[in-house]
């Protein structure tokens, strides 16, 4: 009887310190931030973009975000994102249609574990200038 009291005490102890070391040492992963973005779209492809923000991910699975929800262009119109880091493309840039909702995208593994920013273009050679506004997250995890 001893013996399984025993037992029973080290079961609960390995148990407790393994959800102890689960807490502690668990980790760390992304949050879903969700940034808002103001772009002024300018001219002839001229580009525009966001604050930086750090992608800690090294998961190529962990896509970026973005969702455009307005733009002075006009509705169902499409604006071209893709992901920055120091005027250097590190995604493939994106067509995206207002008030379509959120769109995922993989980034390319040179985001990874760096400071990178949302880009916005016009996605047509034009003389106009308008205001995209939404919402972009740098990790969709």
């Amino acid at each position: 009887m001893k013996r399984f009291s025993k037992i029973k005490r080290l079961a609960t102890v390995c148990l407790i310190g393994a959800t102890l070391l689960g807490v502690a040492g668990g980790t760390v992963s992304a949050e879903k931030n969700k940034f808002s973005y103001s772009f002024n779209i300018k001219a002839n492809y001229g580009n525009d973009y966001s604050k930086e923000y750090y992608r800690q991910t090294t998961n190529l699975n962990n896509r970026w975000m973005v969702d455009l929800q307005s733009s002075t262009e006009g509705d169902g119109t499409y604006t071209t994102f893709w992901l920055d880091k120091s005027g250097t493309r590190v995604s493939e840039p994106h067509d995206v249609k207002q008030g379509s909702g959120r769109h995922l995208y993989k980034a390319y593994s040179t985001a990874n574990k760096k400071y990178v920013r949302l880009g916005g273009e016009n996605n047509n050679y034009s003389s106009n200038t308008y205001t995209a506004t939404g919402k972009w997250d740098e990790e969709g995890w």
